[in-house]
C-alpha cells in the first residue's frame, strides 16, 4: 500500500552517518512461535494480507479471513486499501475491472454494503472520520472526460455522493512542472474530529510532508518549520487533546520526533539532536518511539521511551530486521512490525521487556497494512 512512503523515510535514515549518544549493545535474534489460546496481544491486530483482511486474534496464532473479495486482475491483490472504526466497522478498496468499488462491512466483515462504486473512478487512502460517519479517501478520475477533478473527498458512511474537500494542485508547466504541485491524501484525524493530518505529495517528484487540514476552517495549513528541515510522511501521532501532533522532522540526513502545535503551526524538537527515530507514540507524560543506531554492520532498531527530563531508556534488546510497516499496541506494551527479511517480509509482535519477539502469522506474500483493533474491556 505505501511502503513507498516508508522506503523514502528509511532512505534518510541510512543515509544518516550520525548515532543516539547510547552505547549499542549486541541485538537479539531471537524469534519465537506463539501458542495458541494463551492471551499474547493487548488487541486484536486487523491486517491486509495478500489482497484480503484477516484479524490475528489475541493469542497471536489465531488468523481468521474476514474477506473473500474476488481477483479481477491476475498478480493484483482485490483489496487495496482499508481502514477499520470500532463501532463503524471495516471500510475497504476493491479493485474491480470498471471501477473501483468503496465496501462497508461490520469488524467480522459481515453485511457488505457497497458505499459507492463508479466506472473508472480510482479509490484510495480510505480513513473513517472519528465519530464514524463519513469517509474520507483520495480520489483519482481515470475517465477520458473527466467529471470530478482529483484531490481528497468524502463520503457518508451510508454512502451517496462524493465530496471534494481538496483538489489537487493544477499543473502550473506542463513541460516543467515545480515541486509545488502537490496531490493530497488523509492520513490521521485527531480524536477530537476538528483536525486531518494531510499526506501532500509532490506530483512530479518525490517530495512528501505532513499537514493540517482543519475542518471548521476548511483550508490547509503547512507546518513552520526551520531552514533545511522537513516533515515525513508515513508516520505521526496526535496528543490527546488534539492541539498538537508528532510529526517525523529533520534534515535529509534523518529525522527525530518534533511536536506541531496545529494553531500557532511552530514545530518543536522532541527529541535530542542525533537522535534518529521511527514510529513516537504517547505513553502517559513518556514519549516511545523506535530508535535507529548505526553499527559497524548496518542499523539496528530499538525500542526506547524518553522521560519528561529527557532521559532515555531502552524498553527491550535491539533487532536487526528494517521495520517497513510499525504500529504501537493502544497501550504502548510493544509494536507490531511488517520487517524486511532475507526471505522477504515477516509479521512480528516485539513487546516490551526482555521476551523474545514472535512470528505472527501472514501468508508467503506478506502483509502490506496492518492496524489494531480496540483493547477488550476487562471489567
Amino acid at each position: 500500500m505505501r511502503y513507498c512512503l516508508i522506503i523514502m523515510l528509511l532512505a534518510g535514515l541510512i543515509a544518516c552517518s550520525t548515532t543516539t549518544s547510547l552505547p549499542t549493545p549486541s541485538p537479539t535474534s531471537a524469534v519465537v512461535r506463539p501458542t495458541p489460546d494463551i492471551p499474547l496481544l493487548p488487541a486484536p491486530l486487523y491486517v491486509l494480507d495478500r489482497g484480503q483482511i484477516a484479524r490475528i486474534e489475541r493469542d497471536g496464532a489465531t488468523r481468521r479471513q474476514l474477506t473473500r473479495e474476488r481477483i479481477e486482475y491476475a498478480g493484483i491483490p482485490p483489496i487495496s486499501d482499508m481502514d477499520i472504526h470500532p463501532t463503524a466497522g471495516m471500510v475497504y478498496v476493491v479493485g474491480a475491472a470498471a471501477g473501483d468499488r468503496l465496501v462497508r462491512t461490520d469488524l467480522d466483515g459481515n453485511n457488505p454494503q457497497i458505499v459507492y462504486e463508479e466506472a473508472g473512478h480510482q479509490l484510495s487512502a480510505v480513513r473513517w472520520s472519528p465519530d464514524g460517519a463519513l469517509i474520507y479517501l483520495r480520489f483519482q478520475n481515470n475517465r477520458e472526460i473527466r467529471d470530478l477533478p482529483d484531490g481528497l473527498y468524502r463520503i457518508a458512511a451510508s454512502g451517496g455522493a462524493l465530496e471534494l474537500v481538496l483538489a489537487d494542485d493544477p499543473v502550473d508547466n506542463p513541460t516543467n512542472p515545480s515541486r509545488s504541485v502537490r496531490r493530497y491524501y488523509p492520513f490521521l484525524w485527531d480524536s477530537t474530529g476538528n483536525t486531518l493530518i494531510v499526506e501532500s505529495s509532490a506530483t512530479f517528484y518525490d517530495d512528501c510532508e505532513l499537514v493540517f487540514w482543519q475542518a471548521q476552517r476548511q483550508e490547509l495549513r503547512r507546518p513552520t518549520l526551520p531552514e533545511d528541515m522537513q516533515s515525513l510522511c508515513g508516520e505521526a501521532f496526535w496528543l490527546s487533546d488534539g492541539n498538537a501532533a508528532l510529526f517525523l522532522i529533520g534534515p535529509p540526513t534523518g529525522p527525530g520526533i518534533w511536536q506541531v502545535d496545529v494553531q500557532t503551526l511552530q514545530a518543536q524538537p522532541r527529541t535530542a539532536d542525533g537522535v534518529l527515530a521511527r514510529a513516537p507514540f504517547l505513553k502517559g507524560d513518556d514519549l516511545l518511539f523506535v530508535a535507529v543506531d548505526r553499527v559497524n554492520d548496518g542499523f539496528t532498531f530499538t525500542l526506547t521511551r524518553q522521560s519528561p527530563d529527557g532521559a532515555l531508556t531502552r524498553l527491550r534488546p535491539p533487532f536487526r530486521e528494517t521495520p517497513l510497516l510499525i504500529r504501537w499496541a493502544p497501550d504502548g506494551s510493544g509494536i507490531a512490525a511488517v520487517v524486511q527479511t532475507a526471505r522477504g517480509t515477516a509479521l512480528r509482535w516485539y513487546p516490551i521487556g526482555d521476551l523474545p519477539a514472535v512470528e505472527l502469522p501472514q501468508t508467503e506474500n506478506g502483509v502490506s497494512w496492518l492496524i489494531w483493533g480496540s483493547i477488550p474491556d476487562r471489567s
